[in-house]
């Protein structure tokens, strides 16, 4: 934009200089040709057309582009010194376009194309007599043109002088100033814990201010993370009471003569004990793959049969909703070793979020892709997708959509344990919005096919 402006500006004041140069020329022609007819006029009204031969001669005229002409009250000869050779020869006719100045003086100008003009003047005697003075503006052009060298050159130098500083302060202060911004963003996005505002040297003050920033968001993750260890040991700390509270309330139910109020209470009592430790068994899960440290028991799988599997398992829970539930697989079987509980677990996480948030009549669709070294899961739903930043919060603990409500299941647990699963296996896990409508979550895996017996056969293309 700056540079615009300044181009701009530098073709305006070459416009007007060019203007201006030219119409100041034109006039100090004017002014020459007026001086010489009436010096002329005066020799040859004293003296003869001779003197004013002699005059024109001596004063170099000749060689300048100058040219005289002088004739009697009849149209005859009595001087003429014409241009020189190639610029003009015959003298053009005044006709009835000339203007008669009050000095007595009348105007003719003479396009020669490329910008040169002949500028004539001519003046009357009483006598009858005329007298021509005219000339050309090849040596304004070659002024013109010496200016615009030297314009040329201090507009090159204004330009260095400009962009000099710009460039400069691109570097050294918008450059700092955008990341600043970048990094901003960065947190608006919920990277807390690992972005950071970058400091700037050149700008002492925005240094200032990112590092005290980074200090707040230092302490910020700190606080986090004792508040992550400490949930992590509560609910460490939790497993074993709710397995004692448990084990007290089996063996009420295996009590002999307990009412049928008090087992069906017992029986309810047991469900939110068998809930509440799947959530932390999900939330030690995660810390574990959070920090690299998830046990895996990894075993000859097949891909393909264990999403048959885990479709038929849902089968009857997107039936009962009204969807259409399709299974989709490459044709040769993909066989692998992994974690084959972990990775159904993730699976099942992906379809609970894909039937509950699928309205009445829609589709959802569980694939296997494989492709350059690695197999894909994907879960496709027509729902209402992902919206505003749902792509980045959605896999942190305890965080939702943005379209769940308090009437969807779930703590926001299910897609956290799936990135962790899918990280355990040296993959990652993502989502998108599908061009149809709906979002598209996966998981993707190395993998190396391998025979039923565990060897490895290479690769999958």
């Amino acid at each position: 934009m700056t540079l615009g402006i300044i181009a701009f500006v530098m073709m305006l004041m070459w416009i007007i200089t060019t203007w201006a140069m030219t119409h100041f020329f034109d006039e100090v022609g004017r002014a020459i040709i007026r001086d010489d007819l009436r010096e002329y006029g005066v020799i040859y009204e004293n003296r003869s057309p001779q003197a004013v031969a002699m005059l024109f001669e001596a004063g170099g005229h000749d060689e300048q582009d100058h040219a005289i002409r002088l004739i009697d009250s009849q149209g005859n000869p009595l001087l003429n010194q014409p241009f020189p050779d190639g610029v003009h020869k015959d003298w053009p006719d005044f006709g009835s376009e000339s203007e008669a100045r009050i000095d007595g003086i009348e105007w003719n100008r003479v396009s020669l194309g490329d910008g040169k003009i002949i500028t004539i003047g001519r003046r009357r005697f009483e006598d009858g007599a005329e007298l021509w003075f005219a000339r050309t503006n090849a040596g304004d052009l070659a002024a013109i043109d010496q200016v615009h060298k030297l314009l040329f050159v201090a507009m090159l130098i204004a330009i260095v002088l400009a962009v000099g500083p710009t460039v400069w302060f691109a570097s050294r202060v918008l450059r700092p100033v955008n990341s600043l911004i970048d990094g901003a963003h960065r947190l608006a996005r919920g990277d807390l814990l690992t972005a950071r505002l970058e400091t700037s040297v050149a700008i002492p003050e925005l240094r200032v201010f990112a590092e005290v920033f980074n200090e707040s968001l230092d302490r910020v993750q700190a606080l986090t993370e004792e508040l992550e260890a400490a949930n992590d040991q509560l609910a460490h700390e939790l497993r074993t009471p709710l397995a004692r509270i448990r084990g007290n309330v089996e063996s009420i139910l295996n009590s002999p003569g307990v009412s049928p109020a008090v087992v069906e209470s017992a029986a309810r009592a047991v469900e939110e004990i068998v809930r509440s430790s799947a959530i932390i068994r999900d939330i030690l899960s995660i810390r574990a793959g959070d920090s690299g440290a998830m046990r895996l028991n990894p075993e000859v799988v097949s891909l393909s049969g264990l999403l048959q599997e885990t479709f038929e398992l849902y089968s009857a829970s997107a039936e009962e909703k009204g969807l259409t539930f399709t299974l989709e697989g490459p044709a040769a079987e993909l066989v692998g070793s992994f974690d084959r509980q972990r990775l159904q677990q993730a699976l099942c996480n992906l379809l609970d979020n894909a039937i509950a948030y699928t309205p009445v009549g829609g589709v959802v669709s569980l694939a296997l892709e494989s492709a350059d070294g690695s197999a894909e899961i994907h879960v496709r739903d027509s729902g209402p997708g992902l919206t505003g930043d749902d792509d980045q919060k959605i896999w942190r603990r305890f965080m939702r959509g943005s379209i769940a409500s308090a009437a969807t299941p779930g703590i926001g647990l299910g897609l956290s344990l799936v990135r962790a699963v899918a990280t355990a296996h040296h993959g990652e896990a993502g989502c998108r919005n599908r061009s149809e409508g709906g979002a598209d979550f996966w998981i993707q895996i190395p993998f190396e096919q391998q025979n039923e017996r565990g060897d490895t056969a290479g690769p999958i293309r």
